[in-house]
């Protein structure tokens, strides 16, 4: 909220705008980062009289009752209630001149990013409406001040304006979140929730962008087209879409051999596929003997996985997703899960490092956690 005398007109918004520059350049002594998280109320000037007029009649029975009870103002109880009165009738008017007065949001704005300097919109609020917060939200919304539901064509627009290039085709997805934090030019968004979906929605299919969890030697990790699970972190790319259709095609398999880094393997015969693992329905598995012959249905399940330290949480979420999940959803089935990690440092462990896991661990009860 500006202060009165930094008030707006539509016949001049001067002393508003400069105002509200200024805030946007300083955040006290300090140079201010975060220009896009910032909008403004500022007051009417043709309401700022009427504003004026309350507080000092506010002010004013306050001191008289404040005097009075302090006994630095000699009334007698009649004259004591009629101010009390006074005071709680100023106290009621007070609110709502304030309320008439603020009614301009003052939003910065900034069309292109080779626009030198910032500009302001200013949006004229209902004063008579709910509550202030409902209204701010309202207007908001209707302008797109605050983007609280965004589409995966945006993002790739602004991707592919400013972070694609023939260089570099991928981009750093929480670089693109800070970015819109800083940058009047980029979409206001509401949380980080908002890109995470956005994200989400895009990733499913394959004409946005492909993902990936961090890039080593030409190769992107956990690289994925056309994926249904993606976990925003500091290592998510967000990979131009046709580089990313190039890329699968380039790193595509011949048929029968699986992809990704997990190895499962289980105690039946019969047929295996390719993609997602399959689902058990339950029913026998016919062998290529006889016809209708069964096979004696399988006792144990035993799988192993090596899992890219850069895609752990997604791995081991999507692990527990389609594989543990469907063992578990058996009654009968006894299911034990063990994770082992396994870390080795050639120049020795850091004091921090070590400190830092040793506690983590005593907090999460792992069963071994052994420094040698």
């Amino acid at each position: 909220m500006l202060p009165p005398d930094k008030w707006y007109s539509r016949e001049e918004s001067r002393p508003a705008f400069e105002a509200v520059l200024e805030w946007m350049r300083n955040n006290g002594p300090k140079p201010r980062h975060r220009w896009n998280r910032l909008l403004f109320l500022a007051p009417d000037h043709g309401a700022l009289s009427r504003l004026a007029d309350a507080a000092r009649v506010a002010l004013a029975w306050g001191s008289i009752v404040g005097d009075g009870k302090e006994g630095r103002l000699n009334i007698d109880l009649l004259q004591k209630k009629q101010a009390e009165k006074e005071l709680e009738t100023a106290e009621e008017v007070l609110p709502r001149a304030a309320r008439e007065c603020y009614k301009w949001l003052l939003c910065p704005a900034q069309e292109t990013a080779s626009e030198t300097k910032p500009s302001v919109e200013a949006f004229s609020l209902n004063t008579t409406g709910g509550s202030v917060s409902k209204e701010l939200d309202r207007i908001c919304t209707e302008n797109e001040l605050v983007i609280t539901t965004w589409s995966p064509i945006h993002l790739r627009s602004k991707l592919k304006e400013l972070y694609w290039n023939d260089g570099q085709p991928s981009a750093v997805a929480m670089a693109f979140w800070e970015d819109t934090l800083r940058y009047l030019y980029l979409p206001r968004l509401k949380n980080r929730d908002v890109l995470a979906q956005a994200i989400r929605t895009g990733a499913s299919g394959q004409d946005f962008f492909g993902i990936a969890y961090g890039q080593h030697d030409g190769k992107y990790e956990g690289f994925q087209l056309g994926g249904d699970t993606v976990q925003l972190d500091d290592t998510l790319l967000l990979i131009e879409p046709e580089a990313a259709k190039q890329y699968a095609a380039a790193q595509a398999q011949p048929a029968g051999t699986v992809a990704n880094d997990v190895t499962v393997t289980e105690e039946t015969t019969g047929n295996t596929s390719g993609g997602r693992p399959a689902v058990a329905t339950g029913g026998p598995a016919v062998t290529g003997g006889a016809a209708g012959s069964a096979a004696s249905p399988p006792r144990s399940f035993h799988g192993t996985v090596e899992v890219p330290p850069a895609t752990a949480k997604m791995r081991l979420a999507q692990i527990a997703d389609e594989i543990v999940s469907v063992l578990v959803s058996d009654p009968n089935a006894l299911v034990r899960v063990v994770l082992e990690i396994s870390v080795e440092f050639p120049d020795g462990a850091k004091d921090g490092v070590k400190r830092a896991v040793s506690e983590n661990a005593r907090s999460l009860n792992l069963k071994s956690a052994d420094w040698e």
